[in-house]
């Protein structure tokens, strides 16, 4: 079967020299992956199937971000999984634009994809002391700063069950380590927020990405925070916010 091309993947493959005329053999692949790049909060960054295209909803976890940072021009945060490092490196690039003075650590398991952030940062930022890029098991080995103002993280929160189930394009392309939460979608999302804890400065906070199907009553059992969910644009939940009680 002809796959019918959306006009956005059209203008895709012809900016980056490409046509729809032979692309037979790629099947439902996204057309990020074809052309190897991906747009994010204006930003171009580079994309292989190590990391998840960035989606467009994330975008709003850098405003929630903000928000939470509250106009200080001196901010200390972490992505914990970056992948691609579209989300980190787009928060750092919004606090710079500002003025602040910004120490930015961006973690992740995969080497494959750190590969990846690491091009993007190059590309993106350009040489810098201010971001530090870290091979790491969620915050394992993130040993310098002690402390952080905020952390953030897209870690995988899919319940194991409804993986098989995602679109084509998802399921047969993206990886599926990026995807698969665990059995509720929160094995790893639950094991950042204890080991934050103890890596939060006073009035710090957690901004995660969760699915829909997960409430404040998932998470009430790790104690020492003040809960919020704020959902997406389409009313579903999608962020949770951990404030570090005082």
């Amino acid at each position: 079967m002809v796959r019918d091309w959306s006009v956005y993947e059209k203008n895709q493959l012809i900016r980056y020299g490409l046509s729809d005329n032979d692309l037979t053999p790629y099947g439902e692949m996204p057309v990020e992956y074809i052309t190897g790049h991906a747009q994010f909060d204006g930003l171009d960054f580079l994309v292989t199937k190590d990391v998840l295209i960035p989606r467009v909803e994330s975008v709003q976890m850098l405003s929630e971000a903000e928000r939470l940072i509250d106009g200080r021009m001196e901010t200390v945060f972490a992505e914990i999984g970056t992948g691609s490092g579209a989300i980190g490196i787009s928060l750092f690039q919004r606090l710079k634009r500002r003025g602040a003075k910004v120490n930015a650590v961006l973690s992740e398991i995969s080497a494959e994809a750190l590969g990846v952030a690491k091009k993007n940062l190059a590309n993106l930022v350009g040489e810098t002391d201010e971001v530090n890029l870290i091979e790491s098991n969620l915050m394992e080995t993130v040993k310098e700063p002690e402390w952080f103002d905020l952390i953030i993280a897209n870690l995988p929160y899919i319940p194991s069950s409804r993986v098989p189930r995602l679109p084509e394009s998802v399921v047969n392309y993206e990886p599926h380590v990026a995807l698969d939460g665990g059995a509720d979608g929160l094995t790893l999302v639950k094991k950042l927020l204890i080991q934050a804890k103890n890596r939060l400065n006073s009035g710090g906070a957690l901004i995660l990405e969760i699915d829909y199907s997960h409430d404040i009553a998932d998470f009430v059992e790790i104690k020492g925070y003040q809960y919020e969910i704020v959902q997406d644009e389409f009313g579903q939940n999608r962020f949770l916010i951990a404030k570090l009680r005082h």
